[in-house]
Order: C-alpha cells, then sequence, then structure tokens
C-alpha cells in the first residue's frame, strides 16, 4: 500500500463547496458533504497523486512508468483510466475509492482507500476511451500498416467488474488498423468505427487514418444491425471522424469532415430492448470549419466543441443537436485569435470553463446566447500546442468547480463557475500538469 506524502495544507481565498471532483454533486442530509480527490500527475515525475480536497492534503501516490500520463475518467465517477505513455501501450485503471451511496432523499459520498488495479491492457497506440451504458471502451489503434503487422482492437470491460480479481472483458478485433472509436449503447449494442480503406490498404501514405463511418453491432455475435458507412450519403457517413460526445434523449453526436456533405453527425435512438433501432441525420457546420473535440454533459441540452479548419482550432461552437441548423451565432472567436485549448462544461451544461494559452480562464454562459461571466489570471501563459515540451496546465471541471493545475508554481486552484469567485488555492509542489478529466474520442 502506499504510503501518504508529506500534507500540503490549502488556502481557502473564496467561500463555498462545490461538488467533487470524479464524482457527482453531493447533497447533504445532516450534515456536511464531502469534497472528494483530485487526481493529478507531475510534468518531471513518473507518479500519478490524489489530493484530499477536504483537508488540502496529498495522500496517496502511484508510480508509472514516465511523467505527465494521461487520464480519461469512466463513468460513475470511481475510476480514471491512466494512459501510462509506456512502449507496450499500456492502459492501467485507478480506483480513486470515491463510492456514492444513495439514501432516499439524499446521496452521500464515501472515502474507500485508493489503489491502481492489477488489471491492465496493453496494444499498439492505445487512443480513445468511451464510457457509459455500464461498459467502459478502450480503443487501441493499431501500427501504420506500412510500419509492420499489428492487432487494432477494442477492449470492452464491464465497469461494475473492475473491482473483481477477474473484470469481465470482451474483445472486439478491428478488421484494420484506424484512429477509431467504440462507443456502448444501450440493449447491448456498440457502435463500431470502420475502417478508412484507403488506410487499411496502406499503399498511400498520405491516406487518413481517421474513419469515414460506423456500424451498430449486438455485443453477444457481432451481428451488425445498423450501418453508416456509405459515402454516397450525408445522413449514413462521417467523413474524417474525430470528436464524441454523448447527449440526453439517448442520442449520440460524431464531429466530421468539413465541406460538402460535413457536418455533425446525430445518431438517436428509436423502440425499446432488442427492438432499439438507430437513425441519423447530418447537423451542417454553419461555416467552412469544423469540430474535432465535443463536450457534454447528461443533463445538458447543448454540447460544445472547439472550431477551426486547423489546429490551433481558434473558436468555440454551439450545438443544439435538436436545431434544424446551426447559425452563424453559434460559434464563439476566442479572445486574440488565441487557441481554444482546454475548455469543459459545468456539471448542468450551463456553463463553460475555458483556459486559454495567455493563461486566462474564462466563464462563459452557454445559452440563449454567449456571454463571458468572468476572466481570472489562472496561471502564467503557456504553450498547448500538440507535443509541446514545456509545462501545459490541465483543466478539470465537476459540477459547479473548475480546477486548474499551475505546474509553475507548484499549485491547484479553485473557481467556482456559480459565483464567479476564485476558490481554493493549494500548494501540492512539484510541477503539477494533466489532471483526470474525460476523454470520450
Amino acid at each position: 500500500m502506499p504510503l501518504p506524502l508529506p500534507s500540503s495544507r490549502l488556502q481557502a481565498t473564496g467561500l463555498g463547496l462545490a461538488g467533487c471532483l470524479l464524482a457527482s454533486a453531493v447533497i447533504a442530509h445532516d450534515h456536511a458533504p464531502l469534497r472528494g480527490r483530485l487526481v493529478f500527475a507531475d510534468h518531471e515525475k513518473p507518479v500519478v497523486r490524489i489530493l484530499d480536497l477536504d483537508s488540502g492534503e496529498i495522500t496517496h501516490s502511484f508510480d508509472v512508468p514516465k511523467a505527465n500520463p494521461g487520464f480519461a475518467g469512466v463513468s460513475g465517477g470511481r475510476y480514471v483510466v491512466v494512459k501510462t505513455g509506456d512502449e507496450a501501450g499500456t492502459l492501467r485503471i485507478l480506483d480513486t475509492g470515491l463510492i456514492a451511496e444513495s439514501h432516499g432523499d439524499h446521496v452521500d459520498l464515501a472515502k474507500a482507500e485508493p489503489s491502481l488495479l492489477g488489471f491492465m491492457t496493453k496494444g499498439d497506440r492505445p487512443a480513445h476511451v468511451v464510457s457509459g451504458q455500464g461498459q467502459l471502451a478502450l480503443f487501441y489503434d493499431g501500427l501504420r500498416p506500412w510500419e509492420g503487422k499489428s492487432e487494432p482492437k477494442a477492449v470492452m470491460v464491464a465497469i461494475d467488474s473492475l473491482a473483481k480479481p477477474e473484470p469481465t472483458v470482451i474483445v472486439w478485433p478491428s478488421p484494420a488498423p484506424q484512429h477509431g472509436i467504440a462507443v456502448p449503447l444501450r440493449a447491448r449494442q456498440w457502435l463500431l468505427s470502420v475502417p478508412n480503406p484507403a488506410y487499411a490498404k496502406g499503399d498511400d501514405r498520405t491516406a487518413s487514418s481517421r474513419p469515414n463511418g460506423f456500424e451498430v453491432l449486438e455485443a453477444d455475435n457481432w451481428k451488425r444491425l445498423a450501418s453508416f458507412n456509405d459515402p454516397a450519403r450525408a445522413d449514413a457517413s462521417c467523413k474524417l471522424y474525430h470528436g464524441y460526445a454523448p447527449v440526453r434523449g439517448d442520442r449520440h453526436v460524431f464531429a466530421c469532415a468539413e465541406g460538402e456533405g460535413g457536418g455533425l453527425l446525430v445518431l438517436s435512438a428509436t423502440g425499446k430492448g432488442a427492438k432499439t433501432s438507430w437513425s441519423a441525420r447530418k447537423l451542417a457546420y454553419p461555416d467552412e470549419r469544423r469540430v474535432s473535440a465535443l463536450r457534454s454533459r447528461e443533463s445538458g441540452r447543448h454540447l460544445v466543441g472547439n472550431y477551426g479548419l486547423k489546429a490551433p482550432y481558434d473558436a468555440l461552437l454551439r450545438i443544439d443537436p435538436e436545431a434544424k441548423a446551426l447559425l452563424p451565432e453559434d460559434v464563439l472567436a476566442v479572445p486574440g485569435g488565441q487557441a481554444a485549448c482546454q475548455f469543459e462544461l459545468s456539471g448542468n451544461g450551463s456553463r463553460l470553463a475555458n483556459l486559454t494559452p495567455d493563461g486566462k480562464l474564462r466563464i462563459y454562459e452557454v445559452a440563449p446566447a454567449w456571454k463571458e461571466l468572468a476572466s481570472f489570471d489562472a496561471v502564467p501563459a503557456f504553450d498547448c500546442a500538440y507535443g509541446a515540451k514545456t509545462p501545459t496546465p490541465g483543466l478539470a471541471v465537476s459540477a459547479n468547480s473548475a480546477f486548474v493545475s499551475d505546474p509553475t508554481n507548484g499549485r491547484i486552484r479553485e473557481y467556482h463557475l456559480d459565483t464567479l469567485k476564485q476558490g481554493l488555492d493549494m500548494p501540492v509542489g512539484g510541477m503539477p500538469a494533466n489532471l483526470a478529466g474525460s476523454d470520450a474520442g
């Protein structure tokens, strides 16, 4: 069992409590709710640490192969996927020990001992991590076809089995390498991306690894139930897919390429149980740009995506999946033409936190119109380009609190999205960088 590190005391610069990170907001009945734990990585040291938000102490530390591993939150809030970054393509599962307990009229948060599970998966080029419907999907892209043979696959794990010595696992072998995705749907169905044939052949090294369509398969025998892989139909394809998020009403939104037939593919369910069927429509972009990353909340009406032609994407796009069309007023330009960088929605989806390279954290109201509500000088200016060698601050949002890591000064700061005031300012030492958040693909 890892030993606790020396405590780091917190400093309160504002009042109020928000929901804990990695768990739903807790409603107290006759006692103060626990705030939970924050998982973070260090830019220089190969370690994952847990910060207790109630005491301000770093209580646990886990060694990993490389510094600053990536994270992906798992639905339910208890587990976090750790993208170790080692050569074997290892994905580990961190049990945060946060357990939500329902008591009818309220929910309490219990804190068990955190642990790095013995269960792990390995493969070539781990990429998108998606969870929902009680399932966790870990997608391995595989090697580029001209680099050699590999085994691209999606590893599906029943979330409620992660606490067992041998979790329930099924593996879907991808027919070819691809930068793909596996999405758990209801009624034991899965949406799986279809490899781009031009890329799969390996003859054209300029071909994109991104898929152009999807299939809905039955989990028990991988029988095809529906196909959205017809390039001749805009409502049945998703050219150069990249970006996914689920939305309320049993809908799923996928970001496709710009241009003719481009836009967002909105997948919807009809029927119940084994009779569930799926249909899709294309929601066009308001102009020639595209989305490559999406954020959503279960109770929110709108999604938000980054928006641009190519990196750095310098705008944000508000998306109503029920709208007939997206409009120019759905677009929000990032101040100063900066990259959108990091952005996350509040727990109810009504506000957005956006951390930009100038070090500012801006809080926006999403609807009925974009409106800047507050701006904080959260961290020193930084480089958020992919592969930047200098440390990049992290952003994570839970309920009504945004947490920002400051690797330059060894601190993690909190900002309340409801009161628009700064909350805790916690010295944690080292160079805190990535924070455990979500990665839907």
